[in-house]
Parts: structure tokens; C-alpha cells; sequence
């Protein structure tokens, strides 16, 4: 029995020192969770660190030779517009592919149908195309339809956008403006419009005016000059029925009501609020001093008619500057001068319009795309850019002397997108971000038409244009 006990107690001590062995030999739980994670966490952020430092892209060939060694002979498929943008970069892209390796493949179609060919390829998720062209006016669609991907983390990254492409160079009026949804950035600028007021300096000069900062003063301008002189009008617009007098609509819209087409929070229609329907009223009686034919008006008549003397005022895009000032295409070229869009109830505002370069979601050569992006669209090809053609989106492309002794209105358009900047400012996008901006548009501009012949007063106008948005949405 007293042997029994003794190996029973031997055992138990036995047992007793093979634990405390084990304990002692692990680390205690605090370092037993921390270790394990923590030091490979720690080790791959060095590597990654030391890999970013070891990769020059300090210039543009240095960029060009690391992306060339990550995605030499690839190919990229763009799906874009025809447009003057595009016209410029055809003249030079060949450089980007000498210096990357990657060879560009454009798809140019014309405008009317670029939108729903890029939906349908970005619903089909086939990944045939590597960048869209995207109107400002249809980001919120196409983010909100998830076509597009966001793109903060490549602006942000950088080796894949080096600091000589100088994002914050890019007219925060566009890169805030018309580059964005719901908060995140979704393209880069190639091509930015604002809107302002164009006049004819002989006439203001000869009847001792001056150019109207108010909306008022618009107003009252445009009856004065309204038959003052055989075949003259006081005023030119966009406004045929539908989306171009939504558009035009618009040109004014923001200078009145923070809700133009629909309200910048919720994003439900309020086409019938007493603000919109003071701005509906505004634009109706403007036109009454515009040529008779107005409700046919594009932006293309509505520019014939003043550049062919047969208007005192034109309100629309800076982007058809170049036309205005031209004596080859302009009777006006050497009598003419611009302001911003006037100031009305809500204060400064003005249109926000242009093209972005994006990346379709599906794209299986999303950083080979970016590569092009970012070459083409940096700070040290804007020249390049502007001299073959291009429309201006950064700050020192109109601050060049060179660029800006060319063409006198470069301060004046920049003072212009101040008024489009304060807008944004005071929390309103021109744009808003809702997938069906240019459907409310298209309502819009069609009951206002209705208005603008009579067939309809304002109030019902406005009345039956929300009515349409709302069962529109509540379709949707």
C-alpha cells in the first residue's frame, strides 16, 4: 500500500514539472496574439515601402520605363466621342506607346450614341473597352450603375500617378465638379466647359451700357436691345424642346434655386417649388427677346445667330469660344467681350460641363489604362494637348503667357469658373449626383417649351413637368 502512494505521488510530480516545462517555454498571451500578425504585417510594409523607393518615376521617362517593363505589348481599348478632346490626343498618343510599350486602340463614335453603347458594354461585362469617355452629365449614371470604378486610390498612389501629373493643377471647378459622384472621384477631366455671357461691345458702347452682372440686368438688357435695330434681338439660347432647353434652362436655373431638377439631398423632383418656378419664369421672359425661331435652338443656332450680328447677348458654352473670336467664322470677332453668368437671388453660380476619361469596371487592363491616362492628361503634356487642339481643364494652361497672349478670354473664362466653383461651394452640383439627371432634363425642357409657346402658363408647366418626374422615378 505505502509503495502504491509513493509512485502515485511520484507520478503526479512527474506530471506537475512537464507542465510548468511547457508553460514556460511559450510566450505569454499578450505576445502569443501579437507576434504572429504583427512582425509579417511589419515586414511586408517595409518590403513594400523599400520596393516603392527602389521604382524612379521622378520624370516622365523614368515613369515610361518602369510602366514599360510592367506592361509592355499589352493593348488598351478606348470607347470615346468625336470631339475636339479626342481630335487633339489622335496628333501625339503614339509617343505614349513608344515610351510604355502599350499599343491604344480608339474606338471614336459620334456623340448622340457614345452614352448608350458604353452602358451596354459596361452592363454586358464582356471587357472589351479599357476607358470610356463619360459626359459630366452622365458620371452619376454610370457610377451609380456601377460601369465605372472609383478612382481615388490610383490618384493617391504614388508610383502609378507621380507627383509631376499635379492633380490639384486640374480646376478644382472641374476635378470637384464635373469628375465625381456620390462623393468619391470617378474620372479626369479631358475637356471642361462653363458657361458665360458673350455681348457686343460696339453695341453696349453705342447705347452707353454695360454688361449685365445681375439677373435683373439681364433681363432689362435683353428688352432693351430687342428690336432696337433692324434684325437685331436682344438675346441668343439654346431651347429646343426637350433636353437642349433643359440645358438652357439650366444656364440659369442655379442663379434662383439650389433644386433645378431635382433636390440636391434627397434627389426627389422639385419642379414646382416657388424658387423653380420663379427661374422657369425668369428663362421664359428672357426669351421673349430672342429670334422668333428659339425653340429650334442648339447650341449651334443659338452661336449662328450671334455670330452673325443678329444678337446683343449669348449665354452658353466657353467651349465655343474659339468660334466667337474667329474672323473666319465670327462677324463679331473683333466687337465682342464676356462675363460670367449674372448673379441672382441664391447668389453666383454657372454651368459645369466637359468629358472625363474612366475605367469600366469590367476593363482587364485597368492599370495599363491609368498609364494612359495619367500621360496624357498630366501637366507636362497640357501644352502639347492645347497647341494640337485640346480644351483647357487645368490652372496653368490658362495662367500660360504664351497660351493666354492667344486668346484674350482665358481670365475671363477663369473668372467665369470662380461663379461655377461657388455654386459647388454652397453644396449644389450643377450635375446632380442622381442617376437620371438628363431624363429630368429632357422633362424639363419640354414643358418649358410648352410655356415658352403658350401652350402651357409657367405654373402648369412646372406642374405637369414634376408630375412626369415623379412617376418617371416612381417607375424606376
Amino acid at each position: 500500500m505505502k509503495m502504491k502512494q509513493i509512485a502515485a505521488l511520484f507520478l503526479a510530480l512527474m506530471l506537475a514539472l512537464s507542465m510548468a516545462a511547457c508553460t514556460s517555454s511559450q510566450p505569454s498571451s499578450s505576445t502569443a496574439s501579437a507576434e504572429p500578425t504583427a512582425a509579417p504585417a511589419a515586414s511586408q510594409a517595409a518590403q513594400e515601402s523599400n520596393k516603392a523607393e527602389e521604382v524612379d518615376v521622378s520624370t516622365l521617362e523614368a515613369w515610361g520605363a518602369h510602366i514599360k517593363s510592367l506592361y509592355e505589348g499589352q493593348e488598351i481599348n478606348l470607347l470615346v466621342g468625336s470631339h475636339p478632346s479626342i481630335d487633339a490626343m489622335l496628333k501625339y498618343y503614339s509617343e505614349f506607346e513608344t515610351l510604355t510599350g502599350i499599343k491604344v486602340n480608339f474606338r471614336i463614335i459620334t456623340d448622340g450614341t457614345l452614352k448608350n453603347t458604353a452602358l451596354i458594354e459596361g452592363s454586358g461585362k464582356a471587357g472589351n473597352y479599357d476607358i470610356f469617355a463619360v459626359d459630366a452629365a452622365s458620371i452619376p449614371e454610370f457610377y451609380g450603375k456601377q460601369i465605372i470604378i472609383p478612382i481615388d486610390d490610383y490618384i493617391s498612389d504614388p508610383i502609378k500617378t507621380p507627383e509631376w501629373f499635379d492633380y490639384d493643377d486640374i480646376l478644382p471647378a472641374y476635378s470637384k465638379g464635373i469628375a465625381t459622384s456620390q462623393g468619391v472621384t470617378v474620372g479626369i477631366p479631358i475637356a471642361g466647359e462653363t458657361r458665360y455671357l458673350g455681348y457686343r461691345t460696339d453695341l453696349f458702347e453705342k447705347y452707353d451700357k454695360q454688361p449685365p452682372k445681375t439677373m435683373d440686368e439681364f433681363l432689362e438688357l435683353a428688352q432693351f436691345f430687342n428690336g432696337l435695330e433692324p434684325g437685331l434681338y436682344g438675346v441668343s439660347m439654346r431651347a429646343a424642346s426637350g433636353r437642349q432647353c433643359g440645358s438652357g434652362f439650366m444656364s440659369v436655373a442655379y442663379a434662383f434655386t439650389d433644386s433645378a431638377l431635382v433636390n440636391p439631398q434627397t434627389f426627389e423632383p422639385e419642379f414646382n417649388s416657388s424658387d423653380t418656378v420663379e427661374a422657369v419664369n425668369f428663362f421664359v421672359e428672357l426669351l421673349k427677346n430672342a429670334p422668333p425661331d428659339v425653340t429650334t435652338y442648339s447650341h449651334e443656332e443659338a452661336l449662328s445667330a450671334f455670330i452673325q450680328g443678329n444678337a446683343a447677348m449669348w449665354l452658353d458654352a466657353t467651349a465655343l469660344t474659339g468660334r466667337i473670336i474667329d474672323p473666319s467664322t465670327s462677324t463679331i470677332a473683333d466687337k465682342v467681350d464676356f462675363v460670367p453668368t449674372p448673379d441672382g437671388p441664391k447668389g453666383q453660380s454657372a454651368a459645369l460641363a466637359g468629358w472625363n476619361f474612366t475605367i469600366p469596371a469590367d476593363s482587364k487592363k485597368a492599370d495599363a489604362a491609368w498609364a494612359f491616362i495619367v500621360y496624357m492628361t498630366s501637366r507636362p503634356l497640357a501644352k502639347t494637348y492645347m497647341e494640337n487642339g485640346g480644351i483647357p481643364c487645368r490652372t496653368s494652361v490658362y495662367t500660360d503667357a504664351e497660351l493666354a497672349a492667344a486668346n484674350f478670354t482665358y481670365p475671363k473664362q477663369l473668372e467665369a469658373l470662380d461663379h461655377a466653383l461657388a455654386l459647388i461651394d454652397r453644396g449644389v452640383k450643377y450635375n446632380p449626383d442622381f442617376t437620371y439627371t438628363n431624363d429630368m432634363m429632357a422633362f424639363a425642357g419640354t414643358y418649358i417649351s410648352k410655356a415658352m409657346i403658350e401652350e402651357l402658363s409657367v405654373e402648369e408647366a412646372c406642374n405637369q413637368a414634376q408630375k412626369e418626374m415623379e412617376e418617371f422615378i416612381a417607375d424606376k
